[in-house]
């Protein structure tokens, strides 16, 4: 196991050069900064995550120090009381059990049995440790005869009869194969776990059939909803406590989903999607059963707000930074809180947790100066202090200035990204790297990307086009890159190379394409598909063969599935035109691709794929290969290495300085 130890010398290392440090000051004079060595940039932060006790009284902080990732509890004067080592574990999140624990969410790679292929699978895993020494660390389903050893779905903690369960998605041993439920979401059941004992009971059950089902579970531990989905026809139905559908429909996408109970605990709130609409509306129903009715109608929800104890949606919070909460003096505490933050130019700020009264809430910044600022407020007197920065090597004059930047895209549809310049240089005629984000249904954001500071701090302008099919702009503007691979979403990265340049802010011959997992789609499509336009290319695990990838979801029977994959590329689109491994002999620039080895979400094979291709075409290729990484570069190991690679290849094809 990986597990645990005190030491809290490392986590008052760490607290103390947070606190040390200086806050995000501007320079008085322009200069140029101090080069900040590239492996720093490929650190994992030295704060990742920090939660709020539901008293506020403690915070939970999982960190990295001295190359170890831990877990370190401090109290609310920020001293340390309690710290955990957790090894190499991929940490994906973690959450308090009462004041009493922390439940750790963590993932593993593992390989398949044979019939499938011998591909790779990332398996969910919970443990609860206990503050107290004397208790002993439990892993959920670990221990239990009947309950397949791994998550599907955590559906949150309530405190029930003076115990503190867990809700967590499980497979039954037994079924037919397992590891293929698994997989397909199918067979999964709810299960009740307490969370100091690690008993486990299922209170929810598996549906039958080619149905999806999920669950809400209620404030007091019961399940207060049941959606089910039929994954062939898209027919969906709400279940209320009392067994009866309280709503239904169709919706040929399969995109509807349980949102939380309403403020009042009488009401479930959902979201359907409407193509007539082109929206996802959200919608109330009660529980008793009624006529649903439409909410938020007018505006555009930028997140739900919850209550942290009980999952209730309390309210949500608009694009345009807007509370809408009933409780007026929770409403009060998060205005106030965002009132502190907003005014700060060329940061960007969330709340990202609070306790339960709304009292003390946890704020991370990010920007100009500010590599990334973790802070607690209190939010009825304003008082803030800092618990810790996310890079504390890189600060002030050597993070490059971000900015926002919008442009027309060749067919008039605005397009908003975020540009990242070097610091202590002149914004004109500078060499150029186009990086778009993954996904491609997400967005990059104003604040401190640590692969574009990277970039920035040797000599580059980083541009993050969110281009057409980007999420943050609403359903249509989403939807508008359907269709769209390889298409308008691609040269919406090439109009924004030619806007900055028309703006005098780079040299447009000096330019390259990278990005991840789309992003690298993109970056191989920008010398395939487009020509004449990038230097180079580099593709960190990317996609590169369209059908390959959604072969199984074509040919199998999930018609949901299905049916978004002809959405995303067009049903009749020939997926070879605008697959980069089918258009090799096209590659006009060299392409450099880097692609972990325990990869499940874009399977390895598909970098292997694109070399081959481009070999055989006598094209310029290097392929790297991390042993040991996946989807997400989880380990600073790897991201440091991807960073010298794609550091040293651009540098060798598109030099910084001028006459390269």
């Amino acid at each position: 196991m990986y597990f645990f130890r005190s030491a809290l010398a490392l986590a008052l290392f760490v607290v103390a050069s947070a606190l040390a440090s200086p806050f995000a000051a501007a320079p008085v004079a322009a200069q140029s900064p101090q080069a900040v060595p590239l492996e720093y940039y490929g650190d994992l932060p030295a704060v990742e995550e920090a939660v709020l006790s539901p008293s506020g009284a403690y915070t939970a902080l999982l960190m990295t120090a001295r190359g170890e990732r831990i877990i370190t509890v401090i109290d609310a004067g920020g001293q340390p009381v309690k710290q955990f080592v957790v090894g190499d574990a991929k940490v994906r999140g973690i959450e308090w059990v009462g004041e009493e624990a922390i439940l750790l969410l963590r993932t593993e790679t593992d390989n398949l049995p044979v019939q499938y292929s011998n591909a790779k699978v990332e398996w969910w895993r919970g443990n609860v440790i206990p503050l107290d020494d004397r208790r002993p660390v439990i892993s959920i389903f670990a221990d239990q005869r009947s309950i397949v050893n791994g998550i599907l779905g955590f559906h949150g903690i309530r405190r029930v009869d003076g115990r503190w369960k867990g809700y967590f998605g499980g497979l039954r041993k037994g079924r037919s194969s397992g590891v293929r439920e698994m997989l397909l979401d199918e067979g999964r059941s709810l299960f009740e776990v307490d969370l100091l004992t690690g008993e486990a009971r299922r209170i929810g059950y598996a549906a039958e059939g080619s149905v999806s089902r999920d669950w809400l579970v209620g404030p007091d531990g019961d399940i207060a909803a049941t959606l089910d989905i039929d994954r062939r026809t898209g027919d969906w139905r709400i279940e209320g406590p009392a067994g009866s559908t309280i709503a239904s429909g169709t919706q040929p996408r399969g995109d509807v989903t349980l949102v939380g109970l309403g403020a009042d605990r009488a009401s479930v709130i959902y979201s359907a999607y409407e193509a007539a609409r082109g929206e996802r509306p959200d919608f109330a129903v009660p529980l008793a059963g009624g006529e649903p009715r439409e909410l938020w109608s007018d505006i555009t929800i930028n997140r739900y707000i919850r209550d942290p104890l009980t999952g209730v949606v309390i309210g949500v919070r608009t694009t345009g930074r807007d509370y809408l909460v009933e409780d007026e003096t929770r409403r009060a505490r998060l205005e106030a809180v965002t009132d502190l933050f907003a005014k700060r130019k060329g940061i960007s700020f969330s709340i990202d947790n609070f306790d339960a009264d709304l009292s003390t809430m946890i704020v991370t910044t990010s920007g100009n100066y500010d590599s990334g600022t973790w802070y607690r407020v209190e939010a009825d007197t304003g008082a803030r202090s800092i618990i810790g920065l996310e890079r504390p090597a890189i600060q002030g004059r050597a993070i490059g200035k971000v900015s926002r930047f919008t442009y027309e895209a060749s067919d008039g549809l605005e397009i908003r990204g975020i540009l990242t310049l070097p610091a202590g240089r002149e914004p004109v005629d500078l060499p150029a790297i186009i990086l778009p984000h993954g996904g491609p249904a997400a967005r990059d954001r104003l604040g401190f990307d640590w692969w574009a500071q990277a970039f920035a701090a040797r000599g580059y302008v980083v541009f993050q086009p969110n281009f057409r099919g980007s999420t943050g702009r609403g359903v249509a503007f989403r939807e508008a890159g359907d269709g769209e691979w390889g298409r308008k979403m691609q040269s919406d990265k090439s109009d924004g190379l030619k806007a900055l340049a028309e703006a005098g802010i780079v040299d447009r011959t000096r330019a390259c394409i990278m990005g991840a997992s789309y992003g690298g789609y993109a970056a191989l499509a920008g010398v395939t598909i487009e020509q004449g336009i990038y230097r180079c290319a580099v593709s960190v695990n990317g996609v590169s063969d369209l059908e390959a990838i959604t072969l199984a979801e074509r040919t199998g029977a999930r018609d949901i599935f299905r049916r978004a994959i002809d959405r995303q590329f067009g049903s009749e689109t020939d997926l070879d035109a605008i697959s980069p491994a089918r258009l090799a002999d096209r590659a006009d620039a060299p392409v450099l691709l880097i692609h972990g080895r325990d990869d499940t979400v874009v399977p390895f094979a598909q970098s292997a794929l694109m070399a081959d291709a481009l070999r055989d075409a006598g094209k310029p290729v290097e392929m790297i290969e991390l042993p040991g990484e996946d989807h997400w570069l989880s380990t600073a190991a790897t991201r440091k290495a991807m960073l010298e690679a794609a550091v040293r290849f651009v540098e060798t094809h598109n030099p910084p300085l001028a006459g390269g």
